[in-house]
């Protein structure tokens, strides 16, 4: 049974997600539509929110390059471990910087915090992530995702000096 706390930390995460998926949804992209901004928060959402391996072939949509031919590769059981049977829960995502580099091709700096219980109990994981997107045909798409610095909390770690 959980505490009221636990309770409302827990309703307090679902809301959170269920909020950037509105947000997202609200301002979907459209055929044609140029935001590299909303297609990287669009992806994220759906990343968060998988249910089943024939979901890859959303992310997959999403995608360009050697992005996509590296999850295309991925086997049902790899995707299934990376999205659906991992112990993730969304907890933020705040876009630092965004760098146009020609008119089709722009990269952003974000960083993504989420609970990962898989590395521990109420461990707290915070990337922060340089994501290329290439414009074609109208639509942006994720070529390369690169992390540039990742930092793990522990709540009530216990460290000795």
């Amino acid at each position: 049974m959980l505490s009221y706390f636990e309770e409302k930390a827990m309703s307090f995460k679902t809301l959170s997600l269920v909020t950037l998926l509105i947000l997202s949804s609200c301002t979907k992209n459209q055929p044609g539509d140029s935001n590299p901004k909303q297609r990287l928060v669009d992806y994220v959402a759906i990343s968060f929110n998988m249910k089943d391996a024939a979901d890859k072939t959303k992310l997959v949509g999403f995608l360009t390059g050697g992005a996509k031919n590296r999850l295309v590769a991925w086997s049902d059981e790899q995707f299934r471990l990376a999205f659906i049977d991992t112990k993730r829960e969304f907890l933020k995502l705040a876009i630092r910087e965004i760098k146009s580099i020609s008119s089709t091709e722009t990269n952003i700096t974000y960083e993504l915090s989420y609970l990962d219980q898989g590395r521990g109990a109420d461990a707290r994981v915070t990337n922060k992530r340089m994501c290329e997107l290439v414009l074609e045909n109208g639509v942006w798409y994720i070529k390369e995702v690169h992390n540039i610095k990742e930092l793990i909390e522990y709540k009530n770690e216990l460290s000795v000096l």
